[in-house]
Parts: structure tokens; C-alpha cells; sequence
């Protein structure tokens, strides 16, 4: 039961990410903040930080320490990285549609330079199949 409560904090902490992992990558579930996520890994890191403090011992200080790490990398992933990082230059309004060439649902292809002078709505979406 000891080594269950020792590892709580660690496994905790890769779950958290993990979990978050697998909804953007099967569920197609993107986000800003993952807050349940965060939730679930900072719970690993108090409950590894309790256990420590109320166990101390060799094996509680190195979980704690790894929950600690991970949640520190996890925490700049998410808020840095992520989420908050710095983007690409994005086009502000009024500024001229790039180019692009892509098939069309008719077997052709569609050239955006070709159709210039014509209105045009164009429709992305992020397709699973």
C-alpha cells in the first residue's frame, strides 16, 4: 500500500498530461486551457508533496521531486508552449488572402490566383476521416 501511495503523485502527474494528449489526438478536442488536465496533474504533485511531508523517507522525497519536475514541464507546456507561445504572423483585416492551390471536391483543382475578381466563400474544416 505504501509503494501505491508513493507513485499516486508521479502517475498522477503523467496522466494529467496523457489524458490531454489523447483527447487533442483521438477525441479532436482542442482547447485553449486544459483545466481538468491541470487539475489532474496538480493534484499529483499535492498528494506526492502530502505523502512526503507526512512519510519522509528516500522514495517519497524522489516521488515528490518527480511530480514537482514533471508538474513544472507540464506547467510551462501548457501555458507557454502551447498555449500562450508565439504564433506565426497572422493576417489582420483587409489584408489580401494568400494564394493557395488545393484539390476540389470535384476531382480537380482549385487555384486561388486564377479566381481572383470573384467572391468567394471558402469553408476549412478540420475533417476525421
Amino acid at each position: 500500500m505504501a509503494m501505491f501511495a508513493t507513485l499516486l503523485g508521479p502517475v498522477l502527474v503523467i496522466a494529467g498530461f496523457a489524458l490531454y494528449m489523447a483527447s487533442n489526438t483521438q477525441l479532436g478536442r482542442f482547447r485553449r486551457m486544459p483545466w481538468e488536465f491541470l487539475a489532474v496533474s496538480a493534484a499529483g504533485v499535492l498528494h506526492a508533496l502530502g505523502y512526503f511531508v507526512t512519510h519522509p523517507d528516500v522514495s517519497t522525497a524522489t516521488a515528490a521531486a518527480t511530480s514537482v519536475a514533471l508538474g513544472g514541464f507540464l506547467g510551462w507546456f501548457f501555458f507557454s508552449f502551447s498555449m500562450y507561445g508565439a504564433r506565426e504572423e497572422r493576417p489582420r483585416v483587409g489584408d489580401r488572402f494568400p494564394d493557395f492551390i488545393l484539390p476540389a471536391s470535384d476531382g480537380g483543382v482549385f487555384d486561388f490566383a486564377a479566381a481572383r475578381g470573384h467572391r468567394h466563400l471558402l469553408i476549412f474544416y478540420r475533417g476525421s476521416w
